[in-house]
């Protein structure tokens, strides 16, 4: 009996069958067709846009693996910390709402994110190319009022990184305040003869060790929620690796994981 519940489990999980079914019952909860069975026909007719979560630690490369997805699956990129200042500067009641926490350098409370995240997603770009959500959720509250809200991705991708190598990645950063430019001391250092660029770069104040130090020690603490909610969606790809590498993973673990 085991094997057998074994069997089904691993074909359940390697054709995505819970999340195909949340996107048959999401779209039908929506649209509310007069037709189900025609709708459903009609709709897995139709490409399915891939919904992804990227997670990782400050120094992770997220950015650049960010990119990479965009540019072979085509999904809309949605950063929360992007969205949120986007909602603050065009004065939308959602940004007005997060000025002040951010003004304050507070965290901004869960249920006005979710709200910025939701007016984006449903916007018709991100409903015809999917998205790709970095930066939210964060901890395991913020993903249940996500799921909640009926924001479930189809993949969580998770960047590993060990923090020795996060903190010399950040606290090797110098930044050239003239220019705006970002040198690593060990892997893309100034260049030693322009002294006077030599002189003026600074560290700024979260690339120092504690402050990097004390980012991790949040980070893991929330981690192990996330990953519990998540579950089987919760797809780990090693960060200590050339960013070529990297990026090769993590495309395999989207298009393995999209629905088709």
């Amino acid at each position: 009996m085991t094997a057998f519940l074994d069997n089904k489990l691993e074909y359940l999980q390697k054709h995505n069958i819970a999340q195909l079914t949340e996107h048959i019952v999401r779209n039908i909860m929506e649209d509310l067709p007069e037709n189900p069975i025609k709708y459903v026909h009609d709709l897995l007719e139709r490409p399915i846009p891939p919904q992804i979560v990227i997670a990782g630690p400050p120094g992770s490369g997220k950015g650049t693996q960010c990119q990479a997805i965009v540019e072979r699956f085509g999904v809309v990129h949605i950063s929360s910390g992007d969205l949120l200042r986007a909602e603050v500067a065009a004065g939308t009641e959602v940004g007005k709402m997060a000025e002040t926490f951010i003004h304050n350098g507070e965290m901004v409370p869960n249920k006005i994110v979710i709200n910025a995240v939701r007016k984006r997603l449903e916007q018709d770009d991100v409903k015809e190319r999917g998205w790709l959500l970095d930066g939210f959720p964060r901890s395991r509250d913020q993903a249940e009022a996500l799921e909640s809200s009926g924001i479930v991705p189809h993949v969580f991708l998770l960047l590993e990184v060990p923090d020795t190598i996060v903190v010399e990645r950040i606290e090797n950063r110098r930044t050239d305040p003239a220019t705006g430019m970002v040198y690593h001391l060990l892997y893309n250092p100034p260049p030693p003869e322009d002294v006077a660029l030599c002189e003026r770069l600074i560290q700024r104040d979260d690339d120092h060790r504690e402050t990097v130090e004390a980012r991790l020690r949040i980070y893991h603490e929330k981690l192990h929620g996330l990953k519990e909610h998540y579950g089987t969606l919760v797809e780990t790809i090693n960060g200590d690796q050339s960013i070529h590498a990297v990026t090769e993973g993590v495309l395999a673990v989207v298009e393995r994981r999209r629905l088709k």
